[in-house]
């Protein structure tokens, strides 16, 4: 895959766990079958790099972000996340104090329920989040309309056309994944957004 241009690069923030799955999944679908292109910290894994610089290189690259926020439970030793809320951070503090290209950037900020995130991060009360309720479908109704507005970009579907596309490939995901030897619940991420380009790319 070429490397995407900065205004194409969506750079996305979220839990990697299986429980997150459905709705990461749905989430890079979404973006790719608007024209832009996925950038999780999955993409890159070299034992050299050092992973804050890793994520600074990838936000660098990406003018868009899509921030999920909503995964607030306490691991089994009754510790949080932090890792969402410090990468939204980064994102935020690029826009504001790097370049002037840096200064373009935009995002979404999404959480499991609307407006729960002023319980435990106060400190961007009065910025505009959505609310996907933990349902994948709704995820790609927030994404779509969120980079419809900011890219004003008139090629992109409607949310019906596009949930539906989306329906299509996941009853088509268990044969593409059986073609290169995976199971469907454990497609390795990078193999998953080859997957979801090739079908979109059929698709239209």
């Amino acid at each position: 895959m070429r490397k995407p241009a900065y205004s194409d690069s969506v750079f996305i923030n979220c839990p990697f766990d299986n429980k997150y799955g459905p709705i990461l999944r749905a989430m890079i679908y979404a973006v790719y079958r608007c024209g832009f292109y996925p950038i999780t910290a999955m993409i890159e894994d070299n034992g050299l790099d050092n992973r804050i610089d890793k994520l600074k290189r990838l936000i660098e690259n990406c003018r868009y972000g899509i921030h999920d926020i909503s995964r607030i439970q306490l691991n089994p030793n009754k510790l949080p996340r932090f890792n969402m809320p410090f990468e939204l951070g980064l994102f935020f503090g690029a826009s504001k104090f790097g370049s002037s290209k840096q200064k373009s950037k935009n995002a979404l900020i999404l959480e499991g329920t609307k407006y729960l995130y002023q319980q435990y991060l106060s400190d961007i009360n009065g910025i505009d989040t959505k609310a996907h309720n933990n349902d994948p479908m709704q995820a790609i109704r927030l994404i779509r309309n969120w980079l419809n507005v900011v890219s004003r970009r008139a090629t992109l579907p409607s949310d019906q056309l596009l949930i539906a596309e989306y329906r299509r490939f996941l009853v088509a995901l268990p044969k593409i994944a059986r073609a290169s030897g995976f199971g469907v619940n454990r497609i390795p991420i990078n193999d998953y957004c080859i997957m979801a380009e090739y079908f979109i790319q059929k698709q239209i």
